[in-house]
């Protein structure tokens, strides 16, 4: 981390992805040793991580960025959005499409916009997340039982593409 200020305690909460430019240098070099490929980024990323092997994980282009914070010895921003602006100047790696939306609208505006550049993201993604900016608000809204009530993931529909059936082959099995 770099600069000043930063707490005792800092648990920095975020994702561990892989890019689509990662995903092919990682897949043709699999190809090269005779290795298993990998489905997609989102696979490669969470197959990554669960390596028993850190060597491994290692060199695995993986990348970090932070969508929030965890535990912490002192309050660094009373909103989200300045908390993410915190951890961007101690050198955090945050969303470059991180922006702030009020009301309805122009979250669903956001929405729109995200969708129609998400094929030329350099990494993939399913959705957007909208949050209650206000810390104290997200406080006393609290939690369910897995997830936050002062967010909502909105999920892009999902992506279609059509197969053609060459051939069907009919058995009857041992037992009829």
């Amino acid at each position: 981390m770099k600069g000043k200020g930063w707490p005792d305690v800092l648990e920095v909460r975020g994702e561990v992805f892989m890019s689509k430019a990662g995903f092919e240098r990682l897949n043709a070099s699999q190809l090269e040793v005779g290795g298993k490929t990998f489905a997609n980024p989102r696979n490669a990323a969470a197959g990554s991580l669960r390596q028993l092997d850190s060597k491994i994980t290692a060199n695995r282009p993986l990348e970090f960025c932070c969508y929030g914070l965890g535990q912490t010895s002192a309050e660094i921003a009373e909103t989200h959005i300045g908390v993410l602006e915190t951890l961007k100047k101690w050198g955090m790696p945050v969303s470059r499409e991180l922006k702030l939306a009020n009301g309805v609208e122009e979250c669903l505006a956001y929405y729109r916009d995200i969708g129609e550049r998400r094929l030329s993201l350099t990494y993939e993604i399913d959705g957007v997340v909208f949050k209650v900016n206000n810390l104290a608000a997200q406080r006393e809204l609290g939690f369910r039982a897995r997830e936050p009530r002062w967010a909502i993931a909105h999920k892009f529909p999902a992506m279609e593409e059509l197969t053609e059936l060459l051939d069907v082959e009919f058995q009857v099995g041992r037992t009829g």
